[in-house]
């Protein structure tokens, strides 16, 4: 035997008074959906149907009431028939939703802070080679590069092009 199915509950707030905003009242109704909560509550309350005011809440609650309608839906009924019933279960899973701009923002960001620790690196190797000489770990190699680069570049032209560069990454370090 199949038990009934369970109604859900929904609240109705409306003006009593259609000049008076701030007097409202709520009444609540049991009923399978909320097309007949409302026709319930212009059944009780004719006088609401030239009102434009009328709000219809429906609770959490109502989640597990609907859970509990479908496993009773889903159950087979025992009415004294020969015939077999199957039910098949489907069951639905609920993907988390996948913002791309959301990961292109963490991306952005540690590439950002990566680029800003060897940026932050950079004076401090050259630090080392000052103090310690060639011998520094990985200083050697920055000075190197850093000598090609000028070299590459021309000389004068490359110790304005490498001011330019500092200055640029400098900026950026500020904005963000």
């Amino acid at each position: 035997m199949n038990p009934k199915k369970k109604l859900k509950t929904y609240n109705i707030t409306y003006r009593p008074d259609a000049n008076n905003r701030y007097n409202t009242e709520t009444v609540t109704y049991k009923a399978d959906d909320m097309k007949a909560a409302e026709r319930m509550f212009y059944k009780d309350h004719p006088e609401q149907k030239e009102q434009r005011y009328l709000e219809i809440h429906s609770p959490l609650e109502n989640y597990a009431i609907d859970a509990e309608n479908e496993k009773i839906a889903e159950t087979p009924t025992d009415n004294n028939n020969t015939t077999t019933t199957t039910t098949t279960t489907t069951t639905t899973t609920t993907m988390k939703k996948f913002n791309i701009l959301n990961t292109f923002k963490i991306v952005n960001e540690y590439v950002y802070h990566i680029t800003m620790l060897i940026v932050g690196i950079i004076p401090l190797l050259l630090l080392g080679v000052i103090l310690f000489g060639d011998n520094f770990f990985l200083g050697n190699v920055v000075v190197f590069n850093i000598q090609n680069i000028l070299d590459s570049m021309g000389g004068f032209v490359g110790i304005i092009t490498l001011i330019l560069i500092v200055t640029v990454f400098h900026n950026f370090y500020k904005k963000n």
